[in-house]
């Protein structure tokens, strides 16, 4: 039975996969934006460290530390570094050089030292970096101490102006994350639609059936991939197996049709007889005794049926190899080429076979040996000819193969397709005066496929009938 779902296949997938491409798009860029900071801040701290350094090997050189200053300030102008603060102390804390308007204090207006900036005083000469509050704003602040620990270079960079803008992400970055989450989720959209379109076609395809409705299997279309290729495959068992039923309840339906037919024949005929004899005591000794015999023909007639439909019933129900045995097929035919002289059973037809004396075969003799006289009676009863031969034609994939031919005078094309199927009789009215019930070959048939192998039929080259059929080589 059909439910309505609240939120369809494609959404229930579509979220959590677009969730987690945002999440990895976000991990992804969050990752690339700390990294990309964090080279811009170390460039900014190499700077500062640059600056220090260049003042620290002027007073080396003993070049006047104020012309320095002044000519960093100029070098530095309309740069990130523009807002650069530089003040350079004396060991005893007193300014030697500045830049004016941006001075580095090292003692609050308590006249308190800086605790920050006393920690990088107490350096012993190593260059270091942090980040400090002067003037209610965030800097970063390098200290540097001459080699003769007289000097002290203080270099800070406000976080301000060309600074953030240095330090911050280029807004295009999130444009691109933008677009490149609205391309994903899109084409996530797409994806799973699609493939949830072979789901849906599935799930309508399934509720027409439960509902008893006959599907419209031309109207489905599936995608061409794995998904569509399952589909697809479904659909066509579906269908194989509905033309296969339909097919099944057509023959069985024939079937039905004929048996009723053929037992009808004789049971009437019987029927009318009796009726004849019982009603007229007067009739003459002669004409009862044919009335008799005609009525005895019948009922053999009738019991010969019977026993054929019971046969094909066993073969039918048959499902399993039990009771197969390995045995020298050469032996068997012979045994029958003797049971066919002694009983006259291929009538004035001469029977002749040419079996190798070792060709073992695997399979019931019994069903095999009323196989092969289910083929020599029609040939017998139809052929007209005069003789019919059973040799080994060859070997192959673990089958024999067989043909028995006559040198009869064989069926019209049009026939042949339909020599196996139940009730069938190239002529009815010539069959029926020979006992035909056209049950022979149909049990041949089945036999053949049961053992394990198969039959065909075709018109022999030199006139008559040709069955090729194979049967599972022994060893």
């Amino acid at each position: 039975m059909q439910r309505n779902h609240f939120i369809k296949l494609h959404w229930k997938l579509f979220f959590p996969i677009v969730g987690i491409i945002w999440l990895i798009i976000g991990i992804n860029i969050i990752y690339s934006v700390n990294h990309d900071k964090h080279r811009q801040m170390e460039n900014l701290e190499n700077r500062l460290l640059n600056v220090n350094n260049t003042v620290i090997d002027a007073y080396d050189r003993g070049v006047d530390l104020q012309r320095t200053v002044n000519f960093i300030r100029l070098f530095t102008g309309e740069t990130t570094l523009e807002p650069l603060r530089l003040t350079i102390y004396n060991d005893s804390g007193k300014m030697i050089a500045d830049n004016p308007g941006t001075t580095i204090l090292l003692h609050d207006k308590n006249g308190n030292p800086i605790p920050e900036l006393k920690l990088l005083m107490k350096n012993n000469g190593n260059t270091s970096v942090r980040n400090m509050v002067m003037d209610n704003t965030v800097c970063m602040v390098s200290a540097m101490k001459s080699k003769d620990g007289h000097l002290y270079s203080f270099a800070a960079l406000p976080y301000e102006g060309e600074v953030l803008a240095f330090l911050s992400v280029d807004p295009m970055v999130w444009i691109v994350i933008l677009i490149l989450g609205i391309i994903s989720s899109v084409l996530a959209y797409l994806g799973l639609k699609a493939i949830c379109h072979d789901v849906y076609s599935l799930r309508d395809f399934a509720n027409d059936i439960a509902s008893d409705r006959m599907p419209d299997i031309t109207s489905r279309h599936f995608s061409n991939d794995e998904l569509g290729d399952v589909s697809r495959n479904l659909v066509t068992l579906y269908r194989n197996k509905l033309h296969a039923e339909q097919e099944k309840t057509l023959h069985e339906r024939l079937i039905s049709q004929n048996l009723s037919h053929e037992l009808r024949t004789p049971v009437g005929i019987i029927k009318g007889y009796l009726d004849t004899l019982i009603s007229n005591e007067d009739i003459p000794k002669e004409q009862r005794q044919h009335f008799l015999l005609r009525a005895q023909q019948n009922a053999d007639r009738l019991s010969d049926l019977i026993n054929y439909i019971g046969e094909i019933t066993r073969i039918d129900q048959k499902h399993s190899s039990s009771g197969f045995t390995t045995f020298n097929f050469h032996e068997t035919v012979e045994r029958l080429a003797d049971d066919i002289a002694a009983g006259k059973i291929a009538g004035d037809m001469e029977f002749i076979y040419d079996i190798p004396g070792h060709c073992m075969v695997t399979g019931n003799e019994t069903l095999l040996s009323n196989a092969l006289l289910n083929l020599i009676n029609n040939a017998e009863k139809y052929s007209g000819g005069t003789r019919m031969e059973l040799r080994l034609i060859k070997t192959e994939n673990g089958l024999h193969y067989f043909s028995f031919a006559d040198n009869g005078r064989g069926v019209s094309n049009q026939h042949l397709s339909q020599l196996f199927d139940l009730f069938y009789r190239v002529d009815s009215g010539r069959s029926r005066k020979n006992g035909g019930s056209g049950l022979g070959l149909p049990i041949v048939k089945r036999i053949f496929t049961s053992l394990g192998g198969d039959i065909s039929v075709s018109n022999a080259m030199s006139g008559g009938l040709e069955f090729i059929f194979s049967i599972p080589a022994g060893e």
